[in-house]
């Protein structure tokens, strides 16, 4: 992705939202660790997980993180949908599906 909005002509596409493989801590709700003791928990492991990023806010709560789009540090809601067991299997799904794997160790 070059930029968020591209223009081709007239025509203005925009993203609303885009899939990628980060590690994380899956959040137990939209409270965060701060304000949950399942999120607190849940933030001492990180597990290797398909994010969908949105890139505008919904109308429903969702966790937030900060997350490197076209090239900005951006705060973002983002929704976790799948959670994978190890690395081979997220870069097996990452080569299938099209989709940009964002960690590293």
């Amino acid at each position: 992705m070059s930029s968020l909005n591209q223009r081709y002509g007239q025509e203005v596409i925009k993203i609303e939202y885009i899939d990628v493989i980060d590690k994380i801590y899956v959040p137990h709700c939209a409270r965060g660790p701060k304000r949950c003791e399942e999120c607190k928990k849940a933030a001492e492991e990180e597990k290797i997980c398909l994010i969908r990023v949105y890139l505008e806010a919904g109308n429903i709560a969702r966790p937030m993180s900060d997350f490197v789009v076209d090239g900005k540090k951006v705060l973002c809601e983002f929704d976790v949908f799948k959670i994978f067991n190890d690395e081979v299997e997220a870069n097996d799904y990452a080569e299938k599906n099209n989709i940009n794997i964002i960690f590293s160790d």
